[in-house]
């Protein structure tokens, strides 16, 4: 910015004026403007001329009569403006009414006179210029035109051509407010055409008037004496200031017009100074940066060198690191005399600006801008719509010295993003933004859940799609099919066939394509094919553009009832339905796909398919299967004729095919296909299923009633769903069939399978699911009867009544009807219940199978039960399929699910049960060996003397398992139970493990304390160092082995309290070994003492 010496302007040299009268007075003058305030000049000059800005009058304008407005078609309105004043008028701006519908531009013309006669003559016309008009139709909108002028006296026409609103009048509309006049005037439907008369502006003219008027200066505010008239005014010389001597000087002006002035004068100051110099701002280079300074440009008076004061700082050199703002500087020249102190500003550098997006994809985004200053690197935030740039709120935030920077996204988000400049250092620009972007589509909204698309589909590209629907797409009515792709070439043009529900009502068909890539669908350049037809269905062509790049874009596919609607790519609208798909364009294939696959004949077992060929291939591959297959995985044909007949089929079947054109040199063409057909009814060959999952009634199957109404609920119906009771029975509509329990009330309404050859089944038999709940009237239920006819007469199978929330599962052994063709009949009669009404019957999952082993091979698991429970599906059985259901009938409690819970159980066995279901239930067993924790007994303790032999069981106390491990205080492993005490007196520590293998090992310790006071080898005492007994413990016999044959042994046991409980005097004398018989006695720690008249030996003994 630049702080420089102003010079006025001189509009009258010499008026006359009545002072303070206004008797004469056309209109009061403005208070003047001074700009600047100040004038500075140097000490000595010979002229210092000042000046003011006097104006009279100012903006003002009209408004016609009429503001609501009303009709209009599209070309504008025409009317004049005459100025009544003394002065010229300069038309600035027109406010206009907009119509419901508006362009984009408005186009504003003049011509001197009235507008009448000139309404179609373009060339009377002049073009002030064309603007743009952003308004909603129905609000004003103010179109700044570039101003012309009317002078006094004079007649302008206007003609503004727009979409706007204009009022119908009876005759011409007048308006004025002395300084203008405007007179409406005519409506037009088109530039220069389409003339309406009598049609009134609705709107309002702004404009200003110019009056002359000069400058009357004087040495007081108020009073004193004029000093002069002229506008610039030349100070030296005055009464005020006779000579430019340093100082100030205050002079006073007054703006005036003949026979008035303003009300207030204006102060103007000169500044004589012996230092007087011209200062220019230097901006920032960088937003927010502070690298701002000044420059001298002008020197009046002073010596140089010069010096600087910034706000009164100390004197030095100009400074470069000025941050934005104003700043009040003296320059001191080398003689040391001070300038005045001049207001110099720093104006900041633009932040970034034009933001940008390109190259958008699901999951990046270039950001681009412009960069207004000298910076090199940025700050950039992305984030949610609404987020605050510098909170923390954003998704992604990064520095960078890229333009454009290329941001990771996250699929399927509303973004917007600021940028700023970063000027080094810790100052920062100012955020610019936000961008709006997106990579997220639009959905398209319908209110209306009654009407919708059931079928949009290609024909004819080089792989099609294909979207059904037998309900309104929830929600809103939009389906994602993005996972289908049609693939096509540049001119390739193929059909869209779409039908649609109801089938009575005729509609309008839409499809674009994104071709640029940018997540919006652009109906103005990106509307591919677009047609009305109807009622019910309707084919359109669509053609790719040429030159289209190889690439994959996202399509859009609109429904909307009537012939006539208008649905845009992401308009709400009422009736209709809506689906997204990708599209694949490809090189033109030099190998075509075929068209239009049909049939010439179907029979029982064969279909005889044709084709059309779009080259000249004599050789084709057909690949079948059952409807649904995955191609692939189906039979494989090559043929060289056309038609060709595909034998070996089944009766009553449906088959998909899909044809594959081969042009010779491995040059094949794109499958076409899936062709779908039925063969002829004919006799069925089970296995046989049918789960009625296409809202449709299944091929060759009867649907017949005893009741001749016509009605619905007088037949099965295959797309319905339940009501009442049965309206929440987990499926939906389309995927089971049912007999609604609303009138009519036949007695006889049938469902009959085709005939179904079983003569290969070995144990046949019939399973399906049923549903009936009669919540209103609970136990009041209609009868399914089902029935089986053997060829000859029909056989009741069973009569199902009840309620139940769940699907039922029933099967019948069909064995009696071995090697038979049948029928089986599936019959409601609603004439039985009171209130049928209220009860729907549901079937589903109709199968005649084999009733065999699935497969599942048995399994075991041992289980400690401290573990608490055991996960069943943890590979311990095989399963058949993975469809069944664990079972533990004994105890049901202790599964859930497949978690079998084992802590409460005692140890043992347990067989759980996994039941899967086909035709019939196949078992298969999980035996679970449950084991209790393991058991080594309480710690005991024996004081022995040394050598003496040590009963170890015999310490222990409490439940001990058999089979553990002893070890001695060394933790060597001992042999058995029945160590020698050490010939050292002290305590040795003995150990006994019990471990079953599956529970964590158990450990108990017996302490033997050596008595050093006798010794077990001693005379008396030796003769019995080899008598053993075994097994110990033990349940019903004790063994005891004599190997030196001492004499005369006798034997007694003793209790723990002391009391002989057996005697036996024979069996040990003069024996080397003996039994005794121990099951009469308790459980329990009992001592055994062999002896004769020399010693004695005792033991400790465990009977369990």
């Amino acid at each position: 910015m630049k702080k420089t010496l102003l010079k006025g302007m001189l509009l009258f040299a010499s008026l006359t004026f009545g002072i303070n009268s206004n008797a004469q007075c056309p209109q009061t003058p403005n208070d003047p403007i001074a700009n600047p305030s100040v004038f500075n000049f140097c000490s000595g000059v010979s002229s210092a001329m000042i000046t003011a800005e006097t104006t009279t009058g100012g903006p003002g304008s009209l408004a016609t009569t009429n503001q609501n407005g009303g009709n209009g078609c599209g070309g504008g309105v025409m009317f004049d403006v005459t100025n009544n004043s003394a002065y010229d008028i300069s038309i600035t701006s027109l406010d206009v009414l907009l119509n419901t519908t508006v362009n984009p531009t408005a186009s504003v013309y003049y011509k001197t006179g009235t507008y009448l006669g000139s309404e179609t003559v373009a060339a009377n016309w002049t073009l002030s210029g064309t603007y743009p008009v952003t308004g909603a139709g129905g609000t004003f909108e103010n179109i700044d035109v570039i101003d012309f002028v009317i002078p006094p006296g004079v007649t302008f026409g206007i003609f503004i051509n727009y979409y706007g609103s204009y009022t119908t009048i009876s005759a011409p509309d007048v308006v004025t407010n002395g300084d203008i006049t405007i007179t409406s005037g005519a409506g037009l439907c088109s530039p220069f055409g389409g003339l309406n008369a009598n049609r009134g502006y609705n709107g309002t003219v702004n404009y200003t008037s110019a009056i002359p008027t000069a400058a009357i200066w004087y040495d007081a505010p108020t009073g004193g004496n004029v000093l002069g008239t002229t506008n610039p005014f030349e100070t030296v010389g005055t009464s005020v200031m006779p000579t430019a001597t340093f100082g100030t000087y205050d002079f006073y002006v007054s703006s005036g017009v003949p026979g008035c002035e303003s009300v207030n004068r204006t102060l103007v100051t000169v500044s004589i100074d012996p230092v007087s110099v011209v200062l220019d701002g230097i901006d920032v280079s960088c937003n927010n940066g502070s690298d701002g300074s000044f420059a001298l440009t002008t020197t009046n008076c002073g010596s140089s060198p010069f010096t600087y004061s910034v706000d009164g700082g100390a004197f030095g050199p100009i400074p470069t690191n000025l941050a934005v703002g104003t700043y009040d500087v003296v320059a001191k020249d080398a003689n040391g005399d001070d300038s005045p102190s001049y207001v110099i500003v720093v104006g900041n550098a633009d932040a970034p600006s034009n933001l940008g997006v390109a190259n958008i994809t699901s999951t990046s985004a270039d950001l681009s801008w412009t960069a207004n200053g000298s910076e090199t690197s940025w700050d950039i935030e992305f984030g949610a719509p609404g987020f605050a740039p510098g909170t923390g709120n954003s998704l992604g935030a990064a520095n960078t010295s890229n333009n454009p920077y290329t941001a990771t996204l996250t699929p399927n988000t509303n973004y917007e993003y600021y940028v700023r400049a970063d000027c080094g250092g810790s100052t920062q620009g100012t955020w610019s933004g936000p961008y709006v972007f997106s990579n997220a589509y639009c959905l398209p909204v319908y209110t209306s859940t009654s009407e919708y698309l059931s079928l949009i589909e290609t024909v004819g590209a080089i792989a099609d799609v294909s979207h059904t629907a037998t309900s309104f797409p929830s929600p809103n009515g939009y389906t994602d099919e993005t996972a289908q792709t049609m693939q096509v070439y540049e001119t390739m043009t193929f059909d869209l066939s779409t039908a649609y529900s109801p089938t009575n009502y005729s509609y309008v068909t839409r499809m674009w394509v994104d071709w640029n890539g940018d997540f919006v669908f652009d109906h103005a350049t990106e509307l591919v094919s677009s047609a009305s037809g109807g009622p019910g269905s309707y084919t359109q062509q669509v053609t790719i553009p040429a030159g289209t790049p190889v690439g994959t874009y996202r399509v859009r596919v609109r429904g909307e009832y009537g012939s006539s609607s208008n649905p845009l790519p992401c308009s709400s609208e009422t009736w209709g339905s809506a689906a997204d798909f990708m599209m694949e364009v490809i090189t033109p294939p030099t190998c075509l796909p075929v068209m239009d696959i049909d049939t010439v004949n179907v029979s029982t077992t064969s279909i005889e398919l044709d084709w059309v060929e779009l080259n000249t291939a004599t050789s084709w591959i057909i690949e079948y299967g059952p409807a649904g297959f995955t191609p692939g995985t189906g039979t494989f044909d090559t043929v060289t004729t056309n038609p060709y007949t595909i034998t070996g089929l089944s009766p009553s079947s449906q088959y998909d095919f899909y044809i594959q054109a081969d042009c010779g040199g491995g040059d094949y063409a794109a499958w076409r296909g899936p062709f779908s057909m039925y063969t002829d009814c004919g006799i069925a060959v089970a296995p046989f299923y049918e789960g009625f999952n296409n809202a449709t009634q299944p091929q060759c199957w009867e649907n017949i009633s005893s009741n001749t109404s016509t009605s619905t609920n007088n037949f099965w119906n295959f797309n319905d769903q339940g009501d009442y009771g049965a309206a929440n029975n987990g499926r939906n509509a389309g995927e089971f069939t049912k007999v609604d329990g609303n009138s009519p009330y036949g007695d006889s309404v049938m469902l009959i399978t085709p005939q179904i050859d079983i003569s290969q089944l070995t144990i046949p038999y019939l399973s399906f699911e049923w549903f009936s709940n009669n919540t209103n009237n609970p136990g009041d239920n209609v009868p399914l009867i089902v029935e089986l006819f053997d060829g000859t007469s029909w056989n009741l199978l069973d009569t199902l009544m009840g309620d139940s929330p769940e699907w039922e599962f029933v099967n019948y052994d069909l064995s009696a009807y071995s090697n038979n063709i049948i029928q089986v009949r599936f019959m409601v009669n609603k004439s039985v219940a009171n209130t049928a009404f209220y009860n729907d019957i549901l079937l589903d999952e109709v199968r005649i199978d084999d009733c065999s082993d699935l497969g599942g091979i048995d399994g075991s698991f041992d289980v400690c039960r401290l573990d608490s429970m055991v996960n069943l599906d943890d590979n311990i059985i095989v399963k058949p399929n993975g469809t069944g259901e664990w079972s533990f009938p004994d105890q049901p409690n202790f599964l859930d699910d497949s978690t079998f819970y084992v802590s409460l159980l005692p140890a043992g066995s347990y067989d759980v049960f996994y039941v899967e279901r086909a035709v019939c239930y196949d078992t298969t067993f999980a035996t679970i060996n449950v084991f209790r924790p393991s058991s080594a007994g309480f710690d005991g303790a024996d004081t022995l003397c040394m050598n003496a032999p040590i009963d170890l069981f015999g310490a222990l106390s409490g439940n001990v398992d058999n089979g553990g491990q002893w070890f001695d205080f060394s933790n060597t492993a001992l042999p058995n139970s029945q160590p020698k005490a050490q010939a050292i007196p002290g305590n040795y520590n003995y150990f006994y493990v019990a471990d079953n293998g599956v529970c964590p090992a158990d450990t108990s310790i017996v302490t033997i304390t050596v008595d050093g006071t006798c010794d077990e080898l001693s005379i008396g005492q030796e003769l019995f160092t080899d008598i053993s007994v075994y097994p110990n413990p033990t349940t019903s016999q004790l063994n005891i082995v004599n190997p030196s044959n001492a004499s005369d042994l006798k034997i007694e046991m003793l209790d723990v309290n002391g009391r002989v409980v057996l005697v036996e005097n024979k069996e040990l004398n003069n024996a080397s070994e003996a039994s005794l018989t121990i099951t009469h006695l308790e459980k329990g720690v009992y001592t055994l003492r062999v002896y004769n008249g020399e010693g004695q030996r005792t033991f400790k003994v465990v009977k369990q």
